[in-house]
């Protein structure tokens, strides 16, 4: 089958993989490829799949299943107080809370016939492992969404134009850009210092893309002051970084198609998390033993199911994601007529 040349190529470099396939006999040499091979292809297609999120998403590790909390502190920070002559220093206060996270595990099962698995001229066994891969960064990309995208639209946990001035109704341009870095900086800190973040990272739907990357992409911006139009360079393009995700309108049908969301560098404040379970950070692809076993003896890794002669794989992600800091970004459902 094609698929055993095309498998066996990517693992050539591998030199004690090529001195053991020169003892193998022919029934080995299935078991070797679709076993060690899609395991490595499913981790390269993986990695290989776009992940831009994770330009605004601080990445964490837990050790198991349960809830962890993440401890955070925060004062001891803020400008300094003027000490007199002979006069005692202050104290500065330090308080701390926490937030909590959880992962959980994700999956999916394929199957096939012996029959296909004998026709494969398709190379569809080899598919397999993109399709799984695909399917683990849609499972990152969409929980990752969840935390700040809800049907009824941005998440309130995130978003309170009541009590955090962050939530507008604006539609995306140079203006309403403007106006959603002045609510930013006008956050602070629990203990009332000021905030800032060198990068801010624009998130929109994709049919919100071409008006994000005009904006983006200008030479120069236009802007009026009283009777005066001003024009300056598109300075907006080395602040704000663009993230196209396409889940915000899945998951909010109603206006997901307008909203737009402002989140800071995960490296000045951490937003959104998304937790990995240490020792299985990547997906894990597997296959189901078969239960036959031919009375004239010989094992047969692909000999399927005894009832049906059906083959199985299974893939296993565990992710888990959580909020953090609203402070630093801003949302607008984009509504504004």
């Amino acid at each position: 089958m094609d698929i055993f040349k095309e498998l066996f190529e990517d693992l050539k470099g591998d030199v004690g993989v090529r001195s053991i396939a020169e003892t193998m006999s022919t029934s080995d040499l299935p078991n070797l490829l679709l076993g060690t091979a899609l395991d490595r292809a499913l981790l390269k297609a993986y990695r290989e799949y776009p992940a831009d999120y994770e330009g605004y998403v601080y990445l964490d590790k837990v050790k198991d299943f349960r809830t962890a909390d993440r401890i955070y502190e925060y004062g001891g920070d803020g400008a300094l107080n003027e000490v007199k002559e002979l006069e005692p220093y202050q104290y500065s206060a330090l308080a701390d809370g926490k937030y909590e996270i959880k992962v959980a595990k994700f999956g999916r099962k394929i199957g096939f016939s012996w029959e296909a698995y004998l026709n494969d001229d398709l190379g569809a066994l080899r598919r397999i492992t993109e399709k799984l891969a695909r399917a683990a960064r849609r499972t990152e990309l969409r929980l990752v969404t969840s935390l700040f995208e809800t049907p009824s639209g941005p998440s309130s946990t995130l978003f309170d134009n009541s009590t955090k001035s962050n939530l507008g109704t604006a539609k995306l341009s140079i203006t309403s850009l403007g106006a959603a870095l002045e609510a930013i900086g006008a956050h602070t800190t629990p203990d009332g210092e000021p905030i800032y973040t060198e990068r801010l990272h624009l998130v929109v739907p994709v049919s919100l893309e071409i008006t994000a990357r005009n904006i983006l992409n200008a030479i120069e911006v236009q802007y009026t002051e009283g009777d005066t139009i001003w024009k300056t360079a598109n300075w907006m393009k080395t602040r704000i970084v663009l993230h196209v995700n396409p889940y915000i309108s899945v998951l909010d049908p109603t206006n997901g198609n307008t909203s737009w969301f402002l989140f800071p560098d995960p490296a000045d404040i951490e937003t959104l998390v998304l937790a990995k379970l240490t020792g299985h950070e990547e997906p894990e692809i597997f296959m189901k033993n078969p239960n036959a076993m031919r009375i004239g003896g010989g094992e047969d890794p692909f000999g399927g199911d005894f009832d049906t002669d059906s083959i199985e794989y299974k893939v296993r992600h565990v992710v888990g994601g959580a909020v953090f800091d609203w402070r630093g970004c801003y949302a607008s459902t984009g509504t504004a007529s």
